[in-house]
């Protein structure tokens, strides 16, 4: 019988917070194992990672709930949605819902709006970062944010040790405050990149998918139970024929982008962590910027 495989699952706030701990290895063990990262879930100890003396545990309590609170300091409205992978691995991602900072696509009624996706782990398989990005209302995916404008406005924090995750809060406030302020030069920076893929129509969308697909290393099924292409055009078509979002039954390179980008973060057809999908949704988006 084939072992069920179960991705990130979306979960309550105080699903993340449960207490945790480093605890000395009661085993003889190397330098490396001496020490356990144990958990308390549902009243019984839980082994999230083994590690060294030098491991500076830092609990999602110091991280998710203070993200929040600095996002109501600067007076900014936002929905979230919290998800972890076996209480190892967390993710939050916070919508910024306020009006003053959404965007809708030219000609169209397809609004967007800012994200802030953070994530941590207890087994150091990800990362601790807080990355800025947009979101669309029409399918709720996390589209990503244009690599020269991330860097030009120091939009992703990353920390490393427990000094350097409390200093990324301080970096958050100032990376928020930042933002109002300058929101709409912000704003009109990544939707620039945004409507060069709106101003492309597409005439062929199967060659158009099979070469996007095929140069960022997209695996396309194609068997009895499931064809790749076939779902993304089926979630391309769908939106382009959507009564009321102005694309009036043509294809963009937008809207293949996103078609691409709701596949790859599609839970029910991938359990990859959400790192790695962000990771080739970005060469996607990347690479469908150079190459028309």
């Amino acid at each position: 019988m084939a072992k069920e495989k179960i991705g990130a699952v979306i979960c309550d706030l105080k699903d993340l917070l449960f207490p945790v701990e480093v605890r000395s290895e009661e085993m003889a063990s190397n330098k490396e194992y001496s020490y356990r990262v144990v958990g308390q879930i549902n009243g019984k100890d839980f082994l999230c990672n083994q590690c060294s003396d030098i491991y500076q545990l830092v609990a999602n309590a110091d991280i998710f709930p203070n993200v929040e609170l600095v996002l109501k300091a600067n007076n900014i409205e936002f929905t979230v949605t919290y998800k972890h992978i076996n209480n190892v691995r967390f993710y939050a991602d916070y919508v910024i819902t306020d009006k003053r900072f959404a965007y809708t696509m030219k000609g169209t009624n397809d609004v967007i709006c800012p994200m802030l996706r953070v994530q941590h782990s207890y087994n150091g398989l990800t990362k601790y970062k807080i990355i800025f990005g947009y979101f669309r209302f029409v399918c709720s995916n996390g589209a990503v944010i244009p690599v020269e404008e991330m860097k030009r406005f120091n939009l992703v924090i990353v920390g490393k040790h427990t000094e350097a995750i409390k200093r990324s809060l301080k970096q958050l406030d100032q990376m928020l405050k930042f933002f109002v302020v300058e929101a709409s030069m912000v704003t009109k920076a990544i939707t620039k990149k945004y409507e060069v893929l709106g101003g492309r129509m597409v005439t062929d969308l199967n060659d158009r998918l099979i070469e996007v697909l095929t140069v960022t290393g997209i695996t396309a099924v194609e068997n009895s139970k499931f064809n790749t292409l076939a779902d993304i055009t089926h979630r391309i078509m769908k939106e382009a024929n959507k009564v009321g979002l102005g694309y009036n039954g043509k294809v963009n390179d937008w809207l293949v982008y996103n078609g691409i980008n709701q596949y790859l973060n599609d839970d029910n057809r991938n359990i990859v962590v959400p790192e790695k999908r962000q990771e080739t949704d970005s060469k996607v988006f990347e690479y469908m910027l150079e190459h028309a």
